[in-house]
């Protein structure tokens, strides 16, 4: 187990160190914040950090007011979340000038029901239109694994605070692959959730059809804890299905034995770099048992079409974005 103060640490393993009482939640969100101030020049994965408020959620949560799952555990949310009382930045200049966020958003109120602690705002593409992770206002977000290399994006901010250890947890969003992203190529598990299983209500919209929240963590077990934490139907967000929770941690323990795993090949293997198709023998033989034996292949020409089809749907659907925000 990692020091629950150190930036090796999960959020599983700082929820068990806090509701344990071996630490204590404002030792942490210290640890964190310290991580944040001398991190940042090499990262610059956030944009606000909200440390007084973290510090008085710390507060609440040592005097046993908040208890939860989470328990402790810091996190940074992608700048299109609202956060109470700044504006909803969504990775543009001008919504600096907008109106400041009257409460957080779902998520973020879920989270911190489970006792996280939100820690600030992170840097992202504007309007989530990026996969690499730049931002031509606040500066690019860079892959701590090498800073001369990109985070990708648009969950850029995401990505690299949490490979970084500057937070276990940061939450991102996902249109076209803005969580997948920035957690491959930092090194991270990230989950884009089936749509419309968690609520996006409170947060800056791309391509409402496509548009997915989720968590970005460096383990599995992190991602089902705060998945867990945030299901729930949520009558603020239309698309929000009226469903019981699923909880996902028991599950953990089953392992990947009813799992089938899918090779993808033809377009997606073209153009690849060797490394990323190397898998260590070690990681296939454990994986081998649970990689589909049938499978239908779709040829590289279908699969170049299909991809040519989302994007022309995603345009489309930002041009109609755009007009009404034009008109308002």
């Amino acid at each position: 187990m990692s020091d629950p103060l150190s930036k090796q640490a999960t959020a599983s393993e700082i929820a068990g160190a806090v509701m344990s009482g071996k630490v204590k939640a404002a030792a942490v969100v210290e640890a964190a914040l310290t991580r944040i101030e001398t991190s940042e020049a090499r990262v610059n994965a956030f944009t606000d950090v909200v440390a007084d408020r973290a510090r008085r959620r710390a507060a609440e949560i040592d005097a046993g007011l908040h208890r939860g799952p989470l328990a402790g555990v810091p996190f940074a949310v992608k700048n299109l979340f609202d956060i109470k009382g700044l504006p909803t930045r969504a990775g543009s200049k001008i919504n600096l000038d907008g109106p400041k966020a009257a409460r957080d958003g779902a998520l973020i109120r879920k989270l911190e029901a489970a006792g996280a602690i939100l820690v600030g705002g992170l840097n992202m593409g504007e309007y989530a239109y990026d996969f690499t992770g730049e931002n031509a206002h606040c500066g690019p977000s860079r892959n701590p694994h090498d800073p001369t290399r990109m985070t990708g994006g648009s969950s850029g901010g995401s990505g690299a605070a949490v490979a970084s250890g500057e937070v276990p947890l940061a939450l991102g969003s996902d249109t076209n692959g803005s969580i997948r992203v920035p957690s491959s190529l930092c090194g991270l598990f990230g989950l884009k959730p089936t749509y419309g299983r968690l609520s996006r209500a409170g947060s800056f919209p791309f391509v409402d059809a496509f548009d997915h929240l989720g968590p970005l963590a460096r383990s599995v077990a992190d991602l089902a804890l705060s998945f867990d934490a945030m299901q729930g139907w949520d009558p603020d967000d239309p698309v929000c299905t009226d469903r019981p929770s699923e909880p996902t941690v028991p599950e953990l323990r089953e392992g990947i034995g009813n799992l089938r795993i899918a090779v993808a090949g033809d377009y997606f293997a073209q153009g690849a770099e060797p490394e990323a198709l190397d898998l260590p023998d070690t990681r296939r033989a454990s994986a081998e048992p649970a990689v589909a034996a049938e499978a239908r292949a779709i040829d590289a020409a279908l699969t170049r079409r299909l991809r040519d089809a989302e994007l022309l749907r995603t345009v489309a659907r930002i041009e109609r974005v755009v007009a009404k925000r034009e008109a308002v």
